[in-house]
């Protein structure tokens, strides 16, 4: 993986954020809150809420930067951080969704409120968030984040080959999903 001045850059900055350097901590902060904001609010769609995982990742970062042995991995790493915070108040939402349709009482809707128009960017996020975890993970970052396959491979600690695999089976079945979608 080719680095430019900017990763350079923040590796620095990780560096001396291991070494206890407040000012270094506060520039990394200042340089990747907008990312971390970005990466949270793409799994939550809602600003409000991303930003209070982006607070929560910052207080996992912040506490565990010393442990990072790779600097130049930060940024995989702190992704990483926000996906799992954002997972677990996905997760937390479902629980306390399904709690509250055992109490909601059923109501019938009418044809004209199912016929609604819907935007195909909102279709294509709705049906990327029905896909398995590990599928959408590697989606978001892929074609997001712009993450290259030999970058996957080492943040994932798996084989490039694993990585074009599963690229090839999230977008097949996000594919059937948005297949499916259409012909209801």
């Amino acid at each position: 993986m080719e680095r430019n001045s900017d990763q350079i850059f923040d590796e620095l900055l990780v560096m001396k954020c291991q070494d206890q350097d407040q000012k270094a901590y506060a520039l990394l902060w200042k340089r990747w809150q907008p990312r971390i904001l970005k990466w949270s609010f793409s799994f939550i769609n809602d600003a409000d809420i991303a930003k209070e995982i982006a607070q929560e990742s910052w207080v996992s970062i912040h506490k565990g930067i010393g442990k990072l042995r790779d600097p130049a991995l930060f940024r995989f790493w702190a992704y990483k951080i926000v996906q799992r915070r954002s997972a677990d108040w996905i997760r937390k939402e479902q629980r306390k969704r399904s709690s509250m349709e055992e109490v909601r009482h059923e109501t019938p809707v009418s044809e004209e409120e199912t016929k609604e128009t819907v935007d195909p960017v909102d279709t294509m996020l709705a049906s990327i968030k029905t896909l398995p975890e590990e599928h959408q993970r590697i989606l978001r970052l892929f074609y997001l984040e712009k993450v290259p396959v030999k970058a996957l491979a080492k943040m994932l600690k798996l084989p490039e080959g694993t990585i074009k695999s599963r690229l090839y089976y999230a977008r097949e079945q996000l594919k059937k999903k948005l297949k499916n979608r259409n012909h209801e």
